[in-house]
């Protein structure tokens, strides 16, 4: 018997380059299978946004309902409402929260303001009130209420209740003296702070203030200028119950009871 090499060969040459193509066809098809699915996805997808965006533009099915706001008692929530001026009965998405967020800004009353949509019918306004922690006589006669930061965020004719009015023996309280008055009452614990009265700055930025101690008498703290709160703080603490009606930590090394 007498085998052909050559033929062999070429058939297994030719069975390879079949295979191949094959393979190469196979794969062309696979690829050309995945670049129609991702254009039907990427169709979709738009399909699907210029739908949402229709609904939240033009149409009548998201339209605003709601305004829903957090972070107030119920008694404020009509004022946040209205000073929000949240337009009612339009298209959700057209509603622009910058301007809404800007005129909630501007009344001051807020430490943090939020606005966002939340479909398919609603505003969210999320707000953190500010607190008076002293209320300071202002050049034209009335009340400047501040909050911690030292920020004045309300003017009123007098002092809210519980909160100590700041007086300068200069006449106005500087924003020196605001800030010594703040870091005294920051440095107290809040039980201490809470029974703050009749605080006073000096020209020099002195801070002193009373306070209620037992049988509601009041004594008066001469606190000193700003450094060293923790300290002063614990000295009145524990001088509290001395004999006296003053007490000085101005010099916290030589607390004095008189």
């Amino acid at each position: 018997m007498t085998i052909d090499r050559g033929t062999t060969r070429r058939r297994v040459a030719g069975t390879g380059l079949a295979s191949s193509r094959a393979r190469f066809e196979r794969r062309a098809a696979a690829v050309r299978r995945r670049s129609r699915l991702l254009a039907w996805v990427l169709v979709g997808v738009l399909l699907l946004a210029g739908l949402l965006a229709w609904l939240g533009w033009f149409s009548s099915v998201l339209t605003v309902s709601v305004v829903e706001v957090r972070g107030v008692p119920a008694a404020s929530v009509a004022q946040v409402r209205s000073v929000a001026q949240v337009p009612l009965g339009g298209p959700l998405l057209r509603v622009d929260t910058e301007e809404v967020l800007a005129r909630l800004v501007a009344d001051k009353a807020w430490h943090s303001v939020t606005v966002t949509r939340s479909l398919p019918d609603t505003v969210v306004i999320e707000l953190t009130p500010r607190v008076a922690v002293l209320a300071v006589r202002n050049p034209r006669g009335q009340v400047d209420v501040v909050d911690r930061d030292g920020f004045a965020f309300r003017t009123v004719a007098a002092a809210p209740a519980g909160v100590p009015l700041v007086s300068s023996g200069a006449g106005q309280v500087t924003g020196a003296g605001v800030a010594a008055a703040l870091s005294a009452l920051g440095s107290l614990e809040p039980a201490l702070r809470d029974d703050v009265a009749d605080v006073s700055v000096s020209t020099a930025d002195q801070v002193s203030f009373t306070v209620r101690a037992k049988g509601d008498k009041r004594k008066t703290v001469v606190w000193g200028g700003a450094g060293d709160g923790p300290r002063k703080a614990d000295l009145v603490r524990l001088l509290l119950s001395e004999p006296g009606s003053t007490i000085d930590v101005s010099v916290p090394t030589s607390p004095v009871t008189r």
